[in-house]
């Protein structure tokens, strides 16, 4: 009987020892060792390390003791961030990357507040890249692959003047005193309004962009009348006068409801033209390609109709920032594609 009772609870024993070793192996449910490059595809010996050392420096020589354990952090340096690895940015430590590297699918690089990610080289991305910190692409770099950069907070964590191609997950919508934000871009179309008092003027950077351009290019670029900032009174009675002279459901394609004009927020202008003709225009095709140089963005694009809900209009320019408009331009999507938002 002994010996039964002694099988028995070695065999318990087995299965528990297999538990925990498949649980050493990966657990999604794992929080980020901050300052370390948490390697989970290993043993369950692998220790974090810190990532406060430069590649090529003395200090960032790996012991025999941690290459043994593979928590090396050099084995990011090396190229790849690999699959079920975790690159973790804490606060206060910048990481400055020259190369091209690789995160594979399942690894995951996370920027925490304080941090900040510098890449000047290629970043190939399969797995995730968690943006709470800074995240700094510089002009000549690229950050391109399957795998997805999520934005937590605000896109202002993101200075790009380099390329991304990669897909880009944005913050939750949010509401602050009847205006709806998604990572801090103020958001005005069909489905998303202004309060009717919302709005004084056209913002400045606007007005500062528009002239940029046209002392860079020698274009007019000029501002058609109620086609800066429009208040909501003023969109109101043009709505209207659209309505009783080409009948709502044609006015519903080219003109905004009261309150859901972008011209209200200040952000948006109508440049020299509202005939679509502009766009074969010299002006226009230059504004197409290069307005996204200077924040601003071709709102309603002639390929996304169905998705704003507008006729292209390709003398309707918004300001979202230098950065913001690059990341824009580069996904090929229209505003509400690229917010993850109803038009």
């Amino acid at each position: 009987m002994k010996k039964k009772h002694g099988i028995i609870l070695i065999c318990a024993a087995l299965v528990l020892l297999s538990g925990c070793v498949e649980q050493t192996r990966y657990n999604p449910s794992d929080s980020l060792s901050v300052g370390s490059f948490d390697s989970k595809s290993n043993s369950s010996d692998s220790q974090s390390s810190s990532l406060d050392s430069q590649p090529g420096s003395s200090d960032s020589q790996s012991s025999s003791s941690d290459s043994q354990s593979g928590s090396d952090p050099n084995a990011f340096y090396s190229g790849t961030v690999s699959a079920y690895d975790k690159l973790n940015i804490s606060n206060g430590d910048v990481l400055e990357i020259d190369d091209s590297f690789v995160c594979e699918k399942d690894g995951e690089i996370n920027i925490e507040k304080g941090g900040v990610l510098v890449i000047r080289g290629d970043l190939d991305l399969s797995g995730d890249l968690y943006v709470c910190g800074k995240l700094i692409i510089e002009e000549d770099a690229k950050i391109s692959g399957s795998g997805v950069i999520h934005v937590i907070d605000s896109f202002d964590d993101i200075e790009c003047s380099g390329t991304v191609t990669a897909k880009i997950d944005a913050p939750e919508p949010v509401e602050i005193d009847g205006v709806t934000y998604v990572g801090g871009i103020l958001l005005v179309n069909k489905k998303y309004g202004l309060p009717r008092n919302y709005g004084d003027g056209l913002c400045p950077e606007v007005s500062e962009a528009i002239e940029a351009m046209r002392k860079d290019t020698g274009f007019s670029m000029s501002l058609r009348l109620s086609s800066g900032y429009r208040s909501y009174e003023t969109q109101e009675w043009w709505f209207n006068y659209y309505c009783e002279t080409d009948g709502y459901e044609n006015a519903i394609t080219y003109s905004a409801l009261p309150g859901h004009s972008e011209h209200q927020a200040g952000l948006a202008a109508d440049i020299t033209s509202t005939n679509t003709s502009y766009a074969d225009t010299a002006e226009g095709k230059w504004l197409a390609a290069n307005c996204y140089k200077y924040g601003l963005i071709i709102r309603y694009p002639a390929d996304k109709v169905d998705i704003t809900g507008y006729i292209y209009e390709p003398w309707h320019v918004r300001y979202l920032g230098k950065s913001t408009a690059k990341l824009v331009h580069d996904s090929g999507l229209c505003l509400e594609e690229f917010l993850e938002v109803d038009g």
